[in-house]
């Protein structure tokens, strides 16, 4: 009688090793890098759509660390693998067998509470065939067994989409703000909101701040707007956020 998998028991780790593979070979074309403070500095992804999540996850205010591709799931032994060693040890009792017997996330989150989530990205218009998603359920059990929620995350194929391009706006701000947001600055945007929304156009000219600051005020909390849904433009409606953030939870949209 064939035993049942081990969810609950978690394989070793070396503190040495902050993941379980390298990016996977480009054969030829530019790897693809970008910044993120959560995730320690300079990384390397696999999409540009994997490098738009990064930066959704960098931006996020419940997101307080994260790495990309940290384990991957040995669908056969029913157990999470955190080094190469493991991987490879995994595939030598299995033959060498990958493919199906074999998951690995995208990225991992810890969250401000201290728990951790996973997160797989696909591109839309190339979200797999029903044989991976099958695989991909077969993962998600075990993940959740050893506490690491599933979720997916489809990035729109539309360049024009608001989260992508508020985004690439947003991602930056968050260096800078702390260097440009002078406490008068923030004073003034707070005062002259007090009597209700406004469009950012009209805040701008009257307050006379260049529309390059709107970052800035949004990712700080000065300002909230629905980034989810409209673009960080002239015709933008911002309001006072008071210190909110939760304009900010923008990886929800991409969320099937």
């Amino acid at each position: 009688m064939k035993s049942a998998p081990a969810y609950g028991v978690r394989s070793r780790r070396s503190s040495e090793n902050a993941g379980v593979r390298l990016t996977a070979r480009t054969y030829g074309k530019a790897r693809i890098g970008t910044y993120a403070e959560k995730a320690g500095g300079h990384i390397t992804v696999e999409s540009d759509a994997e490098r738009l999540v990064a930066h959704l996850l960098n931006i996020d205010p419940r997101v307080r660390s994260f790495r990309q591709q940290p384990f991957t799931v040995d669908l056969i032994g029913g157990r999470l693998l955190f080094t190469t060693q493991e991987v490879s040890e995994a595939r030598r009792m299995r033959g060498g067998r990958t493919g199906d017997a074999e998951y690995t996330p995208d990225f991992v989150t810890v969250q401000d509470n201290g728990l951790q989530r996973a997160y797989e990205v696909k591109l839309s218009g190339f979200e797999g065939d029903a044989r991976y998603w099958s695989k991909v359920d077969r993962a998600r059990e075990i993940m959740d067994a050893y506490c690491y929620p599933l979720s997916i995350v489809v990035v729109p194929a539309d360049e024009r989409h608001p989260v992508l391009v508020n985004a690439q706006l947003l991602k930056p701000a968050l260096l800078r703000a702390g260097e440009y947001l002078a406490p008068d600055i923030i004073a003034g945007v707070e005062y002259y909101c007090k009597s209700g929304p406004v469009l950012q156009r009209t805040l701008c000219a009257d307050l006379e701040i260049a529309p390059g600051m709107i970052p800035l005020l949004l990712v700080s909390g000065v300002l909230q707007a629905d980034l989810l849904h409209e673009h960080i433009c002239a015709s933008l409606e911002v309001s006072a956020a008071h210190g909110d953030l939760s304009h900010l939870h923008l990886i929800e949209a991409l969320q099937p």
